[in-house]
């Protein structure tokens, strides 16, 4: 594989957006590239030498998408623990019921756990060290707790947190997203499992 750098002329390259149920602050698209000319001086990197140029962002696309699912996760649990405090039912807030507030203190929990896994990585990067264990672990914690934390909203809420009007349904969608992109949660595990505890490759 070879990477470059070539200029998006409009003539040669089709671009058509994939409508999506959520993240459409980032636009997703189908590439068609049909007699684009590029010169030899655009190669990034060195030819027959792309996968190693795209492997060097990847650990940091998994903490930059970990902070992601910890940040939805966070405004979901705020909503609802606001939401908990005010709805009163039976003459006390729903809140006061281990049975609603429970749940919103173990999504905490495990926010707070990913976050430090995320803090962790992120300075390993920084730093310059290898990381691959740590900021695919960040990235699985990070997405397994943000879509715990958005599912649990989603629950107190009830029909409201079905409903457009406290957003809780936009932090669900955007939550399930991060647990496939950029990569599946089981891609995770099978590098863990084959990169750190020494396991056969799986695929």
């Amino acid at each position: 594989m070879t990477l470059f750098l070539a200029p998006l002329d409009r003539k040669k390259v089709t671009v058509r957006a994939i409508p999506k149920m959520g993240r459409n602050a980032v636009d997703s698209n189908e590439l068609f590239i049909d007699e684009l000319f590029v010169p030899e001086e655009n190669v990034v990197g060195e030819v027959g030498n792309g996968f190693r140029c795209l492997l060097s962002g990847l650990n940091a696309e998994r903490v930059i998408s970990a902070n992601a699912a910890i940040g939805i996760g966070r405004a979901a649990l705020r909503r609802a623990a606001e939401y908990a405090k005010e709805r009163v039912v039976f003459g006390r807030p729903i809140g006061a019921n281990q049975g609603v507030a429970f749940p919103l203190a173990e999504a905490l929990v495990r926010l707070d756990a990913a976050d430090l896994m995320c803090r962790q990585a992120a300075w390993m990067i920084d730093n310059g060290m290898k990381c691959g264990r740590e900021a695919n672990a960040a990235k699985y914690l990070a997405s397994e707790a943000g879509f715990a934390a958005a599912d649990a909203a989603m629950t107190v809420l009830g029909g409201y947190g079905y409903s457009k009007e406290y957003h809780i349904e936009r932090y669900f969608r955007e939550a399930r997203l991060l647990k496939i992109a950029p990569i599946s949660q089981n891609l995770v595990l099978s590098y863990i499992a084959q990169h750190v505890l020494g396991l056969p490759r799986s695929y």
